[in-house]
């Protein structure tokens, strides 16, 4: 080991003269020290001193590395034995003979938050010759990554497989001689591959991979280096390298140095082969995603009017894409998919399904997604008319008659000729008159439309136009049914001097429909059946009979209405009557209640003076020539609020027709008066109830319930008279009983 000191002993004692002139602070470790390799974050304080230890086992080595912006990290007095050495600015390997614990302190003169990896416990133990092919030789454990979804993540601009540095079952790590080669195996299946992710070298490392069967050998594409005093710290990760097995065995990893010792540390992922991804159950509408290694097959079913987009995020992607037709599969032409580009492919005709095809690409990650070119309805017109009535037209998008359409001619794959469906409904020998007017681009475009007979499928008229200066438009006069309308460029081969499928822009344009009636024609006959007449017999007296329930059910109410108003008239003084018999125990105050608003209805109906004499003579009475107002107070017991106290209105209209009128229960002295309670039921709000529109000789009669501790109450009538603003207001002041 006398070449590790003699090489770097000066720049050791530097930075352990220099540690002693730093305060001396020190905070507690922040990191594991029994993993073999850990990747963590150090908040360094200005001026302070953190301080880490690293525990090495007999004859082993370690490598710190760290990345920040002005820190220094240094050993504190190496124990006897222990050799270190500085490899640029941010990195330090050091071994010991014998197992130690070595102290190391970082220090900035900044606050920042410094990133450490800490890589412990190498071993310098080589297999300096290769294994032969059908040599048994122990196998190298390797970290297997199943399904590549979950450890790749696109969106982070990268294919590498993500692992966290902190999770050590994919950390391989030795010690590369100058003097000789250092071998790894490990095993796979054909169709595997090997990814390589250098996460730290002291030297220039250089990885090469063997695949090897128990029959031979086959030195694989490509080599992966690691550079001088590289660390995966807060850095842009290296781009790993890969390699697949070509057939079942074994691959053997070659690693060598030009430095007389270098110490690496790398993960190794195995990806086991997926020759197939599933996208049959997949809506490729909303789009999907396929991710792996080296190769795969995805089969996915094609609808007729959709195309296929494909995008590849990150990375270039050899990809094909094959067509199932007529019970057999036509090969696409291979391509290179390159990063942040996209590829359009269209169905052929009557295809049955697609399978994106893969092959050659390391790590991939394509978009798939379907998009529609259909015209309407989710069906493309076609390039022709049916021949006759007998020939299905489901696959005809219908027209509306009263909108706009928009179409496209997807020139991609030569569609040169929309052919749309009018239906018209209409009575017997009606005439209708259908126009349409083309928007957009006209040039080189005509329109044709065709009149059909319904019984026999026969052209009965057509008419073709073409663009006059910039209009488009076409009309004709046909009769009930199905017909035609067809949108054509005029010279197919001059829009379409491309190749089938080639991903050219296709050409909008949108369809303005009108309609009008020409002549009704004959409104269809037929006589009832005799069933028909019963039953409509039936239901004419059935239907007569429920309207004149309602006519009865009125007579017997303004009857009764009438009857009652008649027996309240005879009974005078009724308020009064009411107390008496709750004194006598005669009534309920439920039963009163009940009473009186059937009352207040009742009265209403009676002369206005008839009705003051049915209510009682304690009242207050006010009269003007257009109008009549009457208050009573009544017992509180009659009340549906507790503490309220109720008071019978009258009004009676005189002359005039009055509207927005409300009553105003004004307390002279004291808190004003709220509403809470009104039959029959009005609109009221705070002191005030609202009336509805009253002609001349209209009465009414109300309760209303008033909450407030005064004990005298004025009321008003406020509205407009005839338009005009009207007031009247009781001269009296109403006392609490």
């Amino acid at each position: 080991m006398g070449w590790w000191r003699r090489q770097h002993t000066a720049i050791v004692l530097v930075l352990l003269f220099s540690t002693s002139l730093w305060p001396a602070v020190l905070a507690e470790p922040t990191v594991d020290e029994n993993a073999d390799l850990r990747l963590d974050e150090v908040q360094l304080e200005a001026g302070e001193v953190v301080s880490f230890d690293v525990v090495l086992d007999e004859d082993r080595f370690a490598v710190i590395a760290w990345q920040c912006s002005e820190c220094e990290v240094s050993l504190e007095s190496p124990p006897e034995g222990v050799e270190a050495n500085l490899h640029g600015t941010q990195m330090m390997s050091a071994h010991s003979d014998e197992e130690t614990t070595l102290q190391l302190t970082a220090r900035s003169e900044i606050s920042e938050t410094m990133t450490l990896m800490r890589l412990v416990n190498v071993e310098d133990v080589q297999t300096s010759n290769r294994p032969s092919p059908n040599a048994d030789v122990d196998s190298t454990p390797v970290g297997r990554c199943p399904v590549a979804s979950d450890c790749l993540n696109v969106s982070s601009g990268s294919l590498a497989t993500v692992v966290d540095l902190n999770n050590n079952g994919f950390l391989q790590q030795g010690v590369a001689l100058s003097s000789n080669d250092h071998h790894l195996v490990f095993d796979a299946l054909e169709g595997d591959s090997l990814e390589w992710q250098w996460l730290a070298s002291t030297h220039d490392v250089t990885v090469e991979m063997y695949h090897q069967t128990t029959s031979g050998e086959l030195l694989l594409n490509g080599t992966h280096r690691s550079g001088e005093a590289h660390a995966e710290v807060g850095v842009t990760p290296q781009q790993p390298g890969y390699w697949v097995a070509p057939e079942d065995g074994r691959f053997v990893a070659r690693l060598s140095t030009e430095a007389v010792r270098a110490i690496w540390a790398a993960n190794v992922v195995v990806h086991p082969h997926a020759p197939f991804t599933a996208l049959l159950d997949t809506e490729l509408d909303q789009g999907a995603r396929v991710v792996g290694h080296h190769s795969t097959i995805a089969t996915f079913d094609w609808p007729e009017f959709e195309r296929l987009k494909l995008n590849a995020p990150v990375g270039h992607v050899e990809i094909s894409v094959d067509q199932l037709w007529n019970g057999a599969w036509v090969a696409g032409s291979p391509m290179l998919l390159r990063a942040g580009e996209e590829q359009i492919v269209y169905p052929y005709p009557d295809a049955e399904g697609g399978r994106l095809i893969i092959t050659n690409t390391s790590a991939f990650a394509v978009d798939a997604s379907f998009q529609s070119f259909a015209d309407l309805e989710q069906l493309e017109a076609p390039s022709f008319r049916p021949e006759g009535t007998d020939e299905d037209n489901a696959s005809w998008p219908v027209i509306n008659l009263t909108s706009t359409t928009e179409g496209e001619f997807t020139l991609s794959v030569h569609d040169t000729v929309d052919t749309y469906r009018l239906v018209v409904d209409g009575w017997a020998e009606s005439i209708h008159f259908v126009q349409f007017v083309l928007t957009g681009d006209i040039a080189g475009l005509e329109l044709q439309l065709w009149d059909i007979d319904q019984t026999t499928g026969e052209v009965i008229n057509t008419d073709i136009t073409r663009p006059i200066g910039e209009q488009l438009k076409i009309g004709l006069q046909v009769g009930r049914g199905t017909h035609y309308l067809q949108l054509r460029y005029q010279n197919a081969s001059e829009a379409t001097p491309h190749l089938w499928g080639e991903d050219v822009e296709g050409r909008t344009y949108a369809l303005q429909a009108s309609y009008s009636l020409i002549d009704e024609g004959e409104q269809p006959w037929f006589p009832p059946s005799d069933e028909a007449v019963f039953w409509g017999s039936v239901a004419r007296w059935f239907m007569g009979i429920l309207f004149l329930l309602p006519v009865v059910y009125l007579a017997i109410y303004v009857k009764r209405s009438k009857t009652f108003a008649a027996s309240v008239a005879a009974k005078k003084q009724r308020l009064a009557w009411y107390v008496e018999r709750l004194d006598r125990g005669e009534s309920s105050v439920k039963e009163a209640r009940t009473d009186l608003a059937k009352a207040l209805r009742a009265v209403a109906q009676l002369d206005w003076q008839d009705g003051l004499e049915a209510w009682g003579p304690k009242r207050l009475e006010h009269r003007t020539e257009d109008l009549a107002l009457a208050v009573w107070s009544v017992d509180e017991r009659m009340a549906t609020v507790a503490g309220a106290w109720p008071v019978v209105v009258g009004v009676h209209v005189l002359n005039g027709t009055w509207d927005l009128a409300a009553l105003r229960f004004d307390a002279p002295d004291g808190e004003a008066f709220e509403v809470v309670g009104l039959e029959p039921r009005f609109l009221f709000q705070g002191e005030e109830v609202f009336l509805d529109t009253m002609g001349p000789g209209h009465s009414t009669y109300l309760m209303a319930e008033l909450n407030g501790s005064a004990q005298r109450v004025d009321v008003e009538l406020n509205g407009r008279m005839d338009g005009v603003p009207f007031a009247a207001r009781v001269p009296e002041t109403l006392e609490r009983n």
